[in-house]
């Protein structure tokens, strides 16, 4: 559940919806549009990239950040529910 906070945190979300709706060309742009450091970005995308979140686009010029999911449904199953 921890992980699960940390990827899926407000700001991640802010992240990728940031990503969907001004489809930066670059991780420089993506910083600048953010106020954020590139390898701080770098960071955060590669570990979302690891869930399927965001696909990182390499070319010879740099990386294109694709946010793939910008809304989640949580589904936790109560063990107790499970038994009856």
């Amino acid at each position: 559940m921890a992980t699960m906070a940390a990827v899926l945190s407000e700001d991640n979300q802010a992240l990728l919806r940031l990503i969907r709706d001004r489809r930066p060309k670059s991780l420089t742009a993506l910083a600048e549009l953010t106020g954020r450091q590139v390898p701080n970005l770098s960071r955060s995308l590669r570990m979302m990239e690891g869930y399927g979140l965001v696909k990182l686009k390499r070319d010879g010029h740099g990386v294109e950040p694709v946010a793939l999911a910008t809304e989640f449904l949580i589904v936790l199953n109560d063990p107790k529910a499970a038994k009856a």
